[in-house]
């Protein structure tokens, strides 16, 4: 079947806000002079309908002053159910779980763009410990969990997503064996990267098709870290991952027998496009 034929009463400004939100699905992020470019407006109308955008919280403005996917749409999932929420859902009890055994806290992230959003936590009961950083965003190639969903695209695309390396061949090839160890080894490491002071591990979450949609990281204070942590926290990591999708593919089962199962189907959407590390702040 083609594409439909447009609207006999075409809505422009939404026409225009509909093409936006393709750009931002396309490039993970927009700015203001190529949203102009694109839809043959001026700056300051490109600027107007994007402002509406984030007011509606479908897109959030970067350091870098580009706009990258927001909460509104991040959050929007199959079955009239969240993608974000049917995936803390299904995870919290393993990331509970994993706090509990190995006494450091754990975070969920998804990747939103270049950066990772850190969308749950589970702290230590620990004086000092990692604490929660729930909403915030860090660049994914800073955070063990953002090494780790970054290494599961192809690195044409990595790039793509981080143009202000495209002028320093140095940093992109540093980045590109970054990835490649990440992806050898099964999991990323942060030390002291995104925040001074804190270590990390991560790996990722996969959905049904084997594809990263999130990823699960222990972080701890440095004062406590040693090099046989990476060993004493890998098989509980990995554990943890596994049992995740694991429960994802258990709900994905009674799809084929006709039955129910908006949750697995929003998380097998959340990470690849929008693909919610595992760096919080210390608190004692």
């Amino acid at each position: 079947m083609g594409n439909p034929a447009p609207p006999p009463y075409p809505v422009q400004s939404v026409d225009h806000v509909l093409q936006l939100l393709l750009m931002l699905k396309r490039d993970g992020l927009l700015r203001v002079s190529d949203a102009a470019a694109e839809l043959g407006v001026a700056k300051s109308t490109a600027h107007r309908l994007i402002s509406m955008l984030r007011f509606r919280g479908f897109v959030e403005q970067a350091s870098d002053r580009t706009y990258r996917v927001g909460s509104a749409l991040a959050d929007l999932g199959g079955g009239g159910l969240s993608s974000t929420t049917a995936l803390l859902g299904i995870a919290r009890p393993h990331l509970a779980r994993l706090t509990e055994r190995v006494g450091e806290s754990s975070n969920l992230m998804i990747r939103v763009g270049a950066d990772v959003q850190f969308i749950d936590t589970v702290e230590t009961a620990k004086a000092l410990r990692v604490g929660s950083r729930v909403g915030v965003r860090l660049a994914a190639r800073l955070c063990s969990g953002g090494k780790v969903l970054l290494a599961d695209l192809p690195f044409e695309e990595v790039a793509l997503l981080h143009p202000e390396l495209a002028g320093d061949p140095a940093g992109l090839s540093a980045l590109r064996r970054q990835l490649a160890a990440t992806r050898r080894q099964g999991f990323g490491t942060a030390f002291s990267e995104g925040e001074r002071g804190v270590v990390a591990l991560g790996m990722a979450v996969r959905g049904l098709t084997g594809t990263a949609i999130a990823a699960a990281a222990v972080a701890l204070p440095t004062v406590r870290f040693n090099r046989g942590k990476i060993a004493e926290l890998r098989p509980a990591l990995t554990e943890t991952v596994e049992g995740i999708r694991s429960d994802i593919i258990g709900l994905a089962a009674p799809r084929r027998s006709g039955g129910r199962v908006a949750a697995a189907s929003a998380v097998a959407s959340v990470a690849p496009g929008t693909s919610v590390t595992s760096v919080v702040s210390v608190t004692g």
